[in-house]
């Protein structure tokens, strides 16, 4: 049983990094020409956006299970924190889908990807700043009571806190490295909670 609560748990962060290490590096975001030849790396640009997008929908079951492991043991948790996790974790799947697929099927009906960027820059930026904002008001109330109800305990209080401000921060830079960050920082927040929850059980 302990086993499966862990794999819920690690499932999450180990697949958005999978994914966001497969998609190729645009430096500047703003330079439509780089993510153009980005999406030349066809198979790496898809897999590694919709791997992404799966892990933002394996984050609910992860939440779920760092949820239920704290009401076992009596910590009271805010019924909002599932809800925008889940709505925030929509949207970042919406919004990789688009950016995944939308510059190859441009692509590939002979039109250059940088067209699609061109015109949907800002919209696939909204739907991001707006999944920021509803996952990091639910994850960083999420590991402030993963603290308080001692689910980490020592020096990992503050690994699984500081990730927590590093995995929302960083969709602010950009630049396709600050995703990286992203990555490592899902690690460093569930992964402590994951191997806890697994020592407890």
């Amino acid at each position: 049983m302990s086993g499966g609560k862990v794999i819920s748990v690690l499932a999450f962060p180990v697949l958005l990094s999978i994914g966001i290490f497969l998609i190729p590096v645009v430096s500047d975001y703003s330079d439509h020409e780089l993510a153009a030849q980005a999406v030349g790396k066809t198979d790496l640009w898809v897999a590694g956006h919709l791997i992404s997008a799966m892990g933002f929908g394996l984050s609910g079951w992860a939440s779920c299970t760092v949820v239920d492991e704290l009401h076992r043991g009596s910590s009271r948790v805010p019924s909002f924190i599932l809800p925008f996790i889940g709505i925030g974790a929509g949207l970042y799947a919406a919004g990789l889908g688009v950016d995944g697929l939308g510059p190859v099927i441009v692509n590939s009906s002979g039109a250059s990807p940088v067209s699609f960027f061109d015109a949907s820059g800002w919209y696939v930026s909204g739907v991001f700043m707006l999944a920021t904002f509803f996952f990091a008001i639910g994850l960083i109330s999420l590991v402030i009571h993963v603290i308080r109800g001692e689910l980490v305990v020592g020096p990992w209080r503050y690994v699984v806190f500081i990730s927590a401000l590093v995995f929302v921060s960083a969709p602010a830079i950009p630049s396709g490295w600050g995703l990286y960050g992203e990555a490592l920082a899902a690690l460093g927040v569930f992964a402590p909670i994951g191997i806890s929850i697994g020592r407890s059980s």
